[in-house]
């Protein structure tokens, strides 16, 4: 290696420790709750934080400097405040995967701490400690990796009267922004862990949803015990990653099978550094975790499935693919849909959107690009096929 190779090496390897530094001061930061307790519409200083929070002063000093220069927080006089940027990493964030995959990181470098141990084989950080990871990770991270999912479901057609099942629902936090989201639906979920089912159904209850949501404890690949259609839309979130790899299409027809409208599942695809990189550190938290899908793997799995009728959305700050998929064979074509004029109609079927089917799962931008407003022809359409 000539010198000039070890210069831009280091270089690169360099910036990589700056930014893992960074992380790792912002998720202190966090873990402190000093997002939480710096405000945004005056300042504080230091030595406030110090005697509401019982940190050492020098110590917050350290941090806030920090912050300033990241853009956490700004300068006030002789304190700071808590910027837009900054708000983004509280606990009710508008972004909750974002702050989920920050405590991800968290759990990432307990992991790498136990390495010699989790590397063994069948042995994950959550069976070194008794399962005592995955009772805290869940509510932590997974919940919050999963919550911007529910404007999706909203988004495809679920609405009031609906029945909708979670598979793998952890403490509920999913089933509880789709109540959210789309008053009305009669939601249930299962899980493997009683744990975070006791939690979701306390949480149920302090939220005033305990009528709404039936939280149950089960094995999420059994579902022979459901009939067909026996939900209106079936779910599963940050699940795949967890099944073996022989069952993952037998699971997903499962839940077609006893779906009435649809069904929605995430493909985590191992296809970039950071993807790469957190399919090698779940490994080593969670015993039960199988690996990512490979972008070919993940293809194949839903061609195979041999389903017309579906559209990707991006989740979890694009890390991962939503796949909304439409399982009831009812369709009508355009002409059925009310208010739609026939030039409009006709633009569309030049674009190959010929039924409800095609319009609700088409690309909007290639509607509009016809100079056709999308959103109420979807809803129509929607309130067709999903009454």
């Amino acid at each position: 290696m000539d010198t000039s190779e070890i210069k831009t090496n280091a270089a690169e390897l360099m910036t990589m420790l700056t930014h893992a530094t960074v992380v790792l001061t912002t998720i202190q930061g966090i873990e402190l709750g000093f997002f939480d307790w710096i405000p945004t519409n005056k300042s504080i200083t230091a030595q406030e934080l110090s005697g509401q929070l019982g940190y050492d002063l020098t110590k917050i000093e350290r941090w806030l400097r920090f912050a300033v220069s990241v853009g956490y927080a700004a300068r006030v006089n002789d304190g700071v405040r808590l910027t837009e940027k900054g708000v983004l990493l509280r606990r009710g964030t508008p972004v909750p995967d974002l702050l989920g995959l920050h405590h991800m990181v968290g759990y990432f470098t307990r992991a790498i701490s136990n390495s010699r141990d989790a590397y063994q084989k069948g042995v994950g950080l959550d069976s070194i400690t008794q399962g005592k990871i995955s009772k805290d990770y869940i509510p932590r991270v997974a919940s919050q990796l999963s919550k911007t999912a529910a404007e999706f479901f909203r988004w495809s057609g679920v609405s009031s009267g609906h029945t909708i099942l979670d598979l793998g629902c952890g403490d509920g936090s999913v089933l509880r922004e789709t109540v959210k989201a789309c008053p009305g639906v009669s939601a249930a979920g299962i899980d493997i862990n009683l744990h975070t089912i006791e939690m979701g159904r306390r949480r149920n209850i302090e939220s005033g949803l305990q009528d709404q949501i039936d939280l149950t404890v089960g094995d999420v690949t059994a579902m022979s015990r459901f009939p067909d259609k026996a939900f209106d839309w079936v779910y599963s979130i940050n699940v795949f990653h967890f099944l073996p790899v022989f069952k993952r299409e037998q699971f997903i027809r499962e839940m077609i099978r006893i779906s009435r409208y649809g069904i929605f599942v995430n493909q985590v695809i191992a296809n970039n550094v950071a993807t790469l990189s957190a399919d090698v550190l779940l490994s080593t938290l969670f015993t039960d975790f199988t690996g990512f899908f490979s972008q070919d793997d993940a293809d194949a799995l839903i061609r195979g499935l041999g389903v017309k009728h579906y559209r990707f959305l991006p989740i979890i700050q694009g890390e991962s693919r939503l796949l909304a998929l439409l399982t009831s064979k009812n369709d009508v074509p355009l002409k059925r849909i009310p208010d739609f004029s026939e030039k409009d109609r006709g633009a569309l079927e030049e674009s190959g959107i010929i039924s409800a089917k095609d319009l609700i799962t088409a690309d909007p931008d290639v509607i509009s690009s016809r100079g056709i407003n999308a959103d109420p022809l979807r809803k129509a359409a929607i309130k067709l096929l999903f009454p």
